[in-house]
């Protein structure tokens, strides 16, 4: 079935292996990762080489792997093309991911707004404390504010939420649209800060397997009839370098602007940005909700 869509002849094959993109006339991603699936156990290896007659009255199929048992690098030419192919995906896929987390930081750490909202949730705590012949507490943890909507009155249907947006409405009624300084809030955060950089972190890995890969090649003479592919390795792997250091730094930039946040609001430093976010995330919306049935 593979074969059917795929254009190479048997005798091709090797030459294809050496071509990096597509458009060069390369293989397409699709058929790199089919043929990995089909690549030559020992077993295979063994029984096709023990064949004595002409391989061209083998079967397509036959002739193919026959083709395949006879290139010792298949394995590794494979993965570092398909490695080669994944990635700028890859390293595209997290730029973004990694620059929304960094306006996630600096409009929570710029928000005096959300601050002050903040100050008049603790106010409403002390006074309820203070009733309570409780100790007034100097701060609370940011977890507390998932809680709000949970914490009810005498009246079933006005919660702490409710008495916190009253208090803002009272005094401050510009207050109550905080919400907007946060807009990066508005859908629920997804990776978290450790994910992208460990996600980071696999990237140099594989550029490192890449350049081990390079050495290998040279040192074996591997590519010696195909000096345009050792060519466009070496320009391949210097325009990852630097995509991959550009993508370093934002993500380094990312990590010390949350670590930044955790100080600011007091919370330990382990706290993991998914959790943290999203409950920041949940008492945007449950803020929201409140203020849009009370107008």
């Amino acid at each position: 079935i593979f074969l059917k869509s795929f254009p190479v002849q048997p005798g091709e094959l090797k030459d294809k292996l050496f071509i990096i993109n597509e458009e060069d006339g390369g293989l397409s991603d699709e058929h790199i990762t089919s043929l990995r699936r089909y690549v030559p156990t020992l077993e295979d290896v063994e029984r096709y080489k023990s064949h004595k007659g002409p391989v061209s009255e083998l079967h397509i199929v036959d002739q193919y792997m026959m083709e395949m048992c006879n290139i010792s690098y298949l394995s590794t030419q494979l993965d570092l093309l398909l490695t080669l192919r994944e990635l700028p995906i890859s390293m595209n896929d997290l730029q973004p991911l990694i620059n929304q987390k960094i306006r996630m930081c600096k409009q929570l750490y710029n928000s005096r707004s959300f601050v002050s909202v903040l100050e008049y949730l603790l106010a409403i705590g002390n006074y309820l404390n203070e009733n309570a012949g409780k100790e007034k507490a100097k701060g609370f943890r940011l977890s507390s504010l998932t809680k709000l909507s949970q914490l009810r009155g005498r009246d079933k249907n006005f919660t702490l939420l409710h008495a916190l947006l009253e208090q803002i409405m009272l005094q401050e009624p510009g207050l109550a649209t905080f919400t907007q300084d946060l807009a990066e809030f508005e859908t629920v955060p997804g990776a978290s800060i450790k994910g992208l950089t460990a996600e980071v972190d696999v990237l140099k890995n594989e550029v490192q397997k890449v350049l081990q890969y390079k050495k290998t090649i040279k040192k074996r003479n591997i590519a010696a009839h195909h000096p345009n592919f050792s060519k466009d390795l070496k320009m391949v792997i210097e325009k990852y370098n630097m995509q991959l250091e550009s993508l370093t730094k934002t993500c380094e930039e990312m990590k010390k602007l949350y670590t930044v946040i955790l100080v600011k609001f007091g919370e330990p430093l382990d706290q993991d940005s998914q959790e943290l976010f999203g409950m920041v995330c949940q008492f945007l919306h449950d803020f929201q909700k409140v203020y849009a049935e009370t107008a």
